[in-house]
């Protein structure tokens, strides 16, 4: 992947803060919005995508039974005021992950807790309440990138991972 690319991954990853999350249901696929935060540990190695849902939804119940998910992170669409572009040419990231419950005494419950927290502080109430846990997302295999109209790529955890570039959001 070359820099400018990677630069654009990195960006798209960053600033959005939804992504579509895919589970499987009875053996079908299921889409679903979350909101994430991106997470690096302290060495730079482990990126997580980490979210915070609630144990009454779906997606969640569909996660604790398989947890194989893949997220999609797309740029969105034109404004009135930007110059359109197509559809097929929207920078768009489809990620591969294992999602994993984090308990409150899990080591790294407080720094997650904490990167989701900053980008959305309106979800405060919502850590005191039972039926909501965090969320991790560790890609698990190759993601593949649209960086515009055909410019796909396969992308590697490690590329993911520098393309991120520790910043967390």
């Amino acid at each position: 992947m070359d820099p400018a690319a990677s630069l654009l991954l990195g960006e798209l990853i960053r600033s959005q803060s939804v992504a579509s999350l895919a589970t499987l249901r009875d053996g079908l696929p299921f889409a679903s919005m979350v909101p994430y935060a991106v997470w690096h540990d302290a060495s730079g190695d482990r990126l997580l995508f980490v979210t915070h849902v609630s144990r009454l939804s779906a997606h969640t119940r569909d996660m604790l039974e398989s947890p194989q998910v893949c997220l999609l992170i797309m740029a969105p669409e034109a404004t009135s005021d930007s110059e359109p572009v197509p559809p097929q040419a929207l920078p768009r990231v489809s990620i591969p992950a294992v999602a994993s419950f984090i308990d409150r005494e899990h080591a790294d419950h407080r720094q997650l807790a904490k990167a989701y927290l900053e980008k959305f502080p309106f979800a405060a109430d919502w850590f005191q309440l039972g039926d909501f846990s965090i969320v991790a997302f560790a890609p698990s295999g190759s993601a593949r990138f649209i960086a515009g109209f055909a410019r796909a790529m396969t992308v590697s955890v490690a590329q993911l991972q520098a393309a991120v570039g520790g910043a967390a959001s």
